[in-house]
């Protein structure tokens, strides 16, 4: 019986313990989501700032941004965007639309620079694919 009553003893410190390390960690999560949705407004702000030419609206209220994703240590910021607004069967029109997005690209890479992002890439919404750009350094 006093065995007993000792493993019990044990066994609630044991749990008790595992408790507080489990809200502990908790706790330490819910600091790093706070900071990860501080990150992903920083870079909505900054794409907030780029103007699509012709238009007057930016590329967040436009609807042409679909997700930010961050990094957690902050580095690093993906941007999905629609690239789907050209008329696919028209060639001048994909060619001119595609200069456009350059030049969009560019200045929404540099907005995330200045946002303090080191690596900056975009994706296009529909594929998932990565939209390779020169950007101009």
């Amino acid at each position: 019986m006093v065995v007993e009553w000792v493993l019990r003893k044990v066994l609630m410190r044991w749990v008790g313990s595992e408790a507080r390390k489990l809200e502990a960690q908790r706790a330490t999560a819910a600091i790093g989501d706070s900071k990860l949705v501080e990150l992903a407004r920083r870079a909505e702000e900054a794409l907030l700032e780029v103007e699509v030419p012709g238009f007057d609206v930016d590329l967040v209220t436009s609807g042409a941004v679909k997700r930010i994703r961050v990094s957690r240590d902050g580095a690093a910021v993906a941007v999905f965007i629609d690239f789907s607004g050209s008329d696919p069967s028209c060639n001048f029109c994909r060619f001119i639309n595609w200069n456009l997005w350059q030049a969009i690209l560019e200045k929404a890479e540099a907005r995330l620079r200045e946002a303090g992002f080191k690596e900056v890439a975009f994706f296009d919404w529909a594929t998932g694919a990565r939209m390779e750009y020169k950007p101009s350094r």
